[in-house]
């Protein structure tokens, strides 16, 4: 291949990735609107159009309303084209997710794991829910554009594939693309839980459409996810977004960091739940639950009016606020939005949250910032990593490749 045919190629592909990713954002639209929003000419959208029909990603679909011509004939995107893989990986659970091209889950299948300390039993429960969930939905890999995989530790430097094993050590030297890779040989896009969970409000729920937002995912550890002018924000390093290890008591209790006064140590799952066992027995009052509960059975203890369980959650909410406070001084995003067990407390959390903020904050961002409860609950990260194909897998270099042949 010459230069200039290279370089034909390269504009080609560009093109009609712009026109792919337009249509799919509007759901439906007319040649001239293409035409017109893309800037490209009449005679190359038509042709792009007619080869993305061809191909099935989209079709025309009725007319649309008449500027005093005839009615234009709408090129409506297939949704059902294809299909993304969502494989979440937590630090004690799995989740795998299969989702159409709108963002609506087919199926999807939870299992609890000791992740963090167990790398080859974690793959075994992700290729065997894989094989499971396409079994499920009769699908075959060839109907699938890719997968997205989330893992819950930061992601650094030029190995984005693999965890910061300072915080996981035992999996030091696992690849997980390769462990993915045993069982799929399609593309694989790797993303930070919360950077996930993010991306998936604002593609699909709270934040979309909006430019700047925040999303704190709380479980066992405590992450946020950052959108800042549009894009994912990971800092220099790729760490950006830890809020769980920013510092809210000065000499406070340890965190498995390995400092002192993190977010974490005080709102983190296993925290939370040792806090209000020790709790139970400071106050002389036996434990209502027969094991160690989990985070869920806390909060409905503190809904159902355990004083208890009540002050904990209460607690928790200071201290989430405390560090939301933090945040809304140095980034000012509009909006921030949380996720997981314990915001199903609601107005007990919340209203905690809101009193630490006020106390702590600069009024003009106290009263310009939202604080709302993910809608997505807990197939958010999921389906964020889903979403992290559907983004992806249109842009240039990442095009089919019968629609890379259909151009040659």
């Amino acid at each position: 291949m010459n230069n200039h045919t290279s370089s034909s190629s390269i504009i080609r592909e560009n093109n009609l990735s712009l026109v792919l990713n337009l249509i799919h954002a509007e759901g439906s639209i007319s040649r001239a609107d293409l035409i017109r929003r893309t800037n490209l000419s009449a005679t190359t959208v038509s042709a792009l159009v007619n080869l993305l029909i061809e191909s099935g990603i989209v079709h025309e679909a009725g007319t649309g309303a008449s500027s005093g011509g005839r009615r234009p004939i709408l090129i409506e995107f297939n949704y059902q084209y294809k299909y993304a893989l969502g494989v979440d990986i937590g630090a004690s659970h799995i989740t795998v997710l299969v989702m159409d091209l709108r963002g609506q889950p087919l199926a999807h299948q939870t299992v609890h794991h000791t992740v963090v300390a167990d790398p080859t039993g974690t793959f075994e429960h992700v290729r065997r829910m894989i094989r499971e969930i396409l079994e499920t939905t009769r699908l075959q890999q060839a109907d699938l554009l890719g997968v997205g995989l989330t893992l819950p530790t930061p992601l650094t430097g030029e190995a984005l594939d693999r965890p910061l094993t300072y915080y996981m050590p035992a999996w030091k030297g696992i690849i997980p693309v390769a462990e993915i890779r045993k069982v799929l040989s399609i593309p694989i896009y790797v993303e930070n839980d919360a950077n996930a969970g993010a991306i998936a409000e604002k593609w699909w729920d709270i934040g979309k459409g909006l430019e700047n937002q925040v999303f704190i995912k709380i479980g066992v550890g405590v992450g946020s996810g950052l959108i800042l002018n549009g894009e994912v924000y990971r800092g220099h390093g790729g760490t950006a977004g830890e809020i769980g290890h920013t510092t809210i008591e000065v000499n406070g209790k340890p965190c498995r960091c390995g400092n002192n006064g993190c977010l974490e140590a005080y709102i983190g799952a296993y925290e939370l739940i040792a806090d209000l066992l020790s709790a139970y027995t400071e106050e002389g009052v036996s434990s209502p639950f027969t094991h160690p509960p989990t985070v869920e059975q806390l909060v409905h203890a503190a809904v159902q009016g355990d004083v208890i369980a009540g002050q904990i959650v209460q607690n928790a909410g200071r201290y989430l606020g405390t560090a939301i406070a933090n945040l809304l001084n140095l980034v000012d995003p509009g909006i921030v939005i949380l996720n997981g067990d314990l915001v199903e407390a609601g107005p007990l959390l919340l209203d905690a949250v809101q009193t630490s903020i006020h106390q702590r904050v600069m009024p003009i961002a106290a009263q310009r910032t939202e604080i709302a409860i993910s809608k997505l609950g807990k197939l958010a990260v999921a389906i964020g990593a889903a979403t992290l194909v559907i983004q992806h897998a249109f842009q240039p270099a990442n095009l089919p490749k019968s629609l890379k042949r259909s151009q040659s």
